[in-house]
């Protein structure tokens, strides 16, 4: 079939790309109860035991490390496990999310039974244990609805517009859930068991949003019947053989470090640099939520016309200048609309992640005759989780360094020099190293298209 031909072909299959809104806002609500944990996990977890519990910080850091090698275990199996499972009346994936969310609930709810009065020890123990548990749900939950999210059509323009209405839908409850580990971890009100409650009773709405969810999905897939999968080992092979999927990984663990950083350092930089109280870090959250909205129809736009690759190198280049300005904000204002900046990019790379991991799945299926996305996502996970582990590790080296004391209210300004420095100036090694990835990503422009087409091609062809 000719370049011209296979063109034809793939504007005629466009209307067919299409996923139902239902759909999409079902995909929506179990995401949002998925990203919900993750954010209480994100945004709190760090605060919680280093400043509220008076964790040793290189301890917490060490505990990180640990953990991460459970993610070397349990990633790229579970992501095999969901691409072997056929589907069937339980479904594929929406069977492995529904699996996960009484997992990931128990694992979440332990994080927060543990007290100051506890020996470091205890508290080095606890963590892991909590934390092994909850990653595990984590894990079949997030790699299950991101491939949920790409392995209903070829389309990029039509996972985007998924991913769009699936964060439009997350938006007020995820959005809520953010604000919460700034208001709570910086009030000097709150004892450690009421903050205890409070992130166990959000944990609770994560758990009905995202059971709801699952039970009303209804599950399509690209996956063709009969197709038998890969033996694990060739799986394997087949995913590191890919030099998309290389280059992206390396993009999406420096991208992962970063989003991650934010999040968890965020309320320590609030506390201690600026002293926001609670109204305050209200003001400078809600502030920066409500351009976060419109953006995401930008975002959209932004990638229909430059492509995943280019939208993905405006974020990168932005995102260095907010770091930039949290470095050096010596004014509420600078500092709110630096951290707004950093938080829009992560968006627009939150957005635009899992549709890069869907055209990557899409080429290897052309090689393989097989949907792997959860080997895909799986793996990737493998990689970029030990990226939160990572930074965190550096970053409380770095303020334990400068003199950080979890027992003082007001820090020395070289403790505060050390946080600038974690929040500002860290990530930006690993903005560089994903520019250089990104560079040499291969699966843009027009041999993306050609895959395109070449994989609506095919799969018309098993259609007959």
């Amino acid at each position: 079939m000719s370049s011209e031909e296979l063109d034809d072909f793939s504007n005629s299959v466009n209307n067919d790309q299409r996923v139902s809104s239902r759909q999409r806002i079902y995909i929506g609500l179990t995401k949002a109860g998925s990203d919900m944990f993750s954010v209480f996990f994100a945004g709190a977890l760090f605060g919680f035991y280093v400043d509220i519990l008076h964790m040793n910080p290189q301890s917490y850091g060490i505990v990180m490390i640990i953990f991460a090698v459970w993610n070397a275990v349990n990633d790229p199996i579970f992501g095999y496990m969901s691409d072997k499972k056929r589907l069937d009346k339980r479904g594929k994936r929406t069977f492995f999310i529904r699996l996960s969310t009484p997992i990931y609930f128990i694992g979440y709810t332990m994080f927060w039974f543990a007290f100051p009065s506890w020996s470091q020890t205890w508290l080095f123990i606890f963590l892991l244990i909590s934390l092994f548990i909850f990653d595990t749900g984590l894990t079949i939950a997030g790699l299950n609805i991101s491939a949920l999210q790409t392995d209903q059509t070829t389309s990029t323009n039509e996972r985007t517009r998924i991913m769009l209405i699936s964060m439009l839908v997350s938006l007020l409850p995820v959005g809520i859930a953010s604000l919460v580990p700034n208001l709570i971890l910086t009030s000097t009100t709150l004892s450690n068991i009421d903050m205890s409650l409070i992130f166990i009773a959000g944990g609770i709405v994560a758990a009905i949003f995202m059971g709801f969810g699952a039970y009303k999905l209804k599950e399509h897939s690209l996956e063709t019947e009969g197709t038998e999968p890969l033996p694990i080992f060739a799986a394997i092979k087949e995913t590191l053989k890919s030099k998309s999927f290389i280059f992206f990984v390396i993009f999406s663990f420096m991208m992962n470090a970063v989003t991650l950083n934010l999040v968890a350092i965020i309320p320590l930089y609030f506390k201690y640099v600026f002293m926001l109280n609670g109204i305050e870090v209200l003001i400078v959250s809600v502030v920066t939520g409500v351009v976060y909205i419109p953006l995401l129809f930008v975002f959209e736009k932004l990638q229909k016309r430059y492509g995943l690759r280019n939208s993905f190198f405006i974020a990168i280049i932005l995102m260095i200048i907010g770091c930039l300005g949290l470095f050096f904000a010596k004014s509420i204002v600078l500092m709110a609309f630096s951290y707004g900046l950093c938080l829009w990019m992560a968006a627009l790379w939150w957005l635009l992640v899992n549709p890069m991991v869907g055209d990557i799945a899409d080429e290897d299926e052309l090689k393989t005759n097989n949907r792997r996305e959860g080997m895909f996502f799986g793996t990737n996970a493998l990689i970029t989780k030990p990226a939160s582990s990572l930074i965190i590790f550096v970053f409380t080296a770095i303020i334990e360094f400068y003199g950080y004391d979890s027992h003082l209210n007001i820090q020395s300004s070289e403790a505060l020099f050390g946080i600038r420095l974690g929040l500002g100036i860290l990530p930006l090694a690993f903005l560089v190293l994903a520019f250089i990835a990104l560079y040499f990503y291969p699966l843009h422009g027009r041999k993306l298209k050609q895959v395109k087409m070449n994989l609506d091609y095919l799969h018309s062809k098993r259609k007959v």
